[in-house]
């Protein structure tokens, strides 16, 4: 909100400005509103959640869609740095959820590996069922989470890179997990170390 609140004040404190002054000042306003929206959105999912307020629409789906779909969405972002993102693994692994959740879920996985992902890097998602549950591993190849802060990570807020803090809101993982636990599942930090982190969503399968 200072920012936009700046960047219109400024603008505004000339009567006369170019073109180009006007287009810098909204292009600002509107990036800063973007980020502010999701904060926001973000905010009042888990508000929603805490209350036992978040209704679930759960339908039979293929996983393998699901993340397909899902590395799609993200490929605008990670063709920015020049990292490229592969999936592997089973496919026709039928689970029951909520479609919108499980997208936001891979979504927010998908995105925090890509922006820890040095540029020119990689990331990978594979699908492995086993048994009555599947799980899907997230491989980036950041330098890795620090050992003392790996049980912070799905707290609220927590943004470990300070350079990378204007590109999230520090709830992306906290509402992934909250996403795996309401579909009677899991997700943890499977490894990490210099060579990239794994995060693994264990789901159980539909049958």
């Amino acid at each position: 909100m200072s920012i936009i609140r700046t960047a219109a004040d400024v603008t505004l404190s000339r009567e006369q400005r170019d073109e180009a002054e006007y287009r810098e000042a909204l292009a600002m306003a509107g990036a800063q509103s973007r980020r502010l929206g999701t904060l926001v959105e973000d905010m009042l999912v888990l508000a929603r959640a805490d209350a036992g307020a978040y209704p679930l629409r759960p339908v039979e789906l293929y996983l393998d869609d699901v993340v397909d779909q899902c590395r799609r969405a993200v490929d605008v972002l990670a063709a920015e740095r020049g990292i490229t993102v592969t999936s592997t693994g089973a496919t026709d692994v039928s689970v029951r959820g909520d479609e919108e959740l499980l997208r936001r879920l891979m979504v927010n996985l998908l995105q925090n590996a890509v922006q820890h992902s040095p540029k020119g890097g990689a990331v990978s998602i594979d699908i492995s069922p086993n048994g009555s549950r599947v799980c899907v591993r997230v491989v980036d190849s950041g330098a890795g989470i620090p050992e003392a802060d790996q049980s912070r990570i799905f707290d609220r807020f927590v943004q470990l890179d300070p350079s990378r803090r204007a590109e999230g809101t520090g709830l992306g993982l906290t509402i992934a997990k909250w996403i795996a636990d309401v579909h009677q599942g899991s997700l943890s930090l499977e490894s990490s170390g210099p060579a990239g982190s794994t995060f693994c969503v264990v789901l159980p399968v539909s049958h």
